[in-house]
């Protein structure tokens, strides 16, 4: 079971709760995040997808938040290199995402490209573990990846089919399961793959977010009969 999801409401919990750090914001949506791992392990997942930060964040957020997310990554990154979490399970990480883009937007290009050195660090460690993937999608479009798929395919002389798009894509196998907290929209993420995703949106914020709603969700996706259109 594949689940996809967008973890949203980071700025709206830090007014709720008052609270007065964004970096201590976000660093209570990464807890949990690793929490919710560990949720999809009981619950029989072997791939997850997170929209960790998209193309449209770097360019329409502050600067002083920007690189606030890059040094949280960069921070969590570092420590998933020895994390146990990470290596008793046998995740593999695969970052997803136009990195170059990402360096090209970014106000301060020497922590963008410190973020993505740290992050490449974690794929390479874990490039051969095969019993759980872990994309996270980083300066990542559901459409930039899908041209940049067709740019791939047409650059190497492929005939442009749905095979060779899905071939060229960054985040390479589908959702079964798409879950976004607080807000009813899919926001450029995973556009080709859930065409056929059972789609679940919250009102929760990403860090009220518990594992009975999880038990829920998949509880519901068990029950259904998946017709995949016909």
């Amino acid at each position: 079971m594949h689940i996809g999801l967008i973890p949203d409401g980071n700025r709206r919990f830090m007014l709720k709760k008052h609270i007065k750090s964004l970096l201590a914001s976000y660093d209570l949506g990464i807890k949990k995040f690793f929490d919710f791992l560990e949720w999809c392990f009981k619950q029989g997942a072997n791939e997850v997808t997170i929209y960790a930060l998209s193309l449209e964040n770097i360019e329409s957020r502050g600067k002083i938040e920007i690189d606030q997310l890059f040094n949280v990554f960069i921070k969590n990154a570092k420590e998933a290199l020895n994390a146990g979490q990470i290596h008793e399970k046998k995740i593999k990480i695969n970052i997803c995402g136009d990195l170059k883009r990402l360096v090209e937007l970014s106000d301060n290009k020497p922590l963008a490209q410190d973020m993505i050195d740290s992050l490449k660090r974690l794929e390479e460690k874990t490039k051969d573990y095969d019993s759980f993937i872990l994309n996270l999608a980083i300066a990542y479009g559901g459409r930039q990846e899908i041209v940049n798929s067709v740019n791939t395919a047409l650059s190497s002389g492929q005939e442009i089919t749905e095979e060779t798009i899905r071939e060229n894509l960054w985040v390479k196998n589908d959702p079964d399961i798409l879950i976004r907290t607080s807000e009813a929209r899919t926001s450029n993420f995973l556009i080709w793959q859930s065409a056929y995703s059972e789609i679940y949106f919250l009102e929760k914020l990403w860090q009220e977010f518990e594992e009975e709603d999880l038990k829920k969700i998949v509880s519901d996706y068990n029950s259904r009969d998946r017709r995949y259109g016909r």
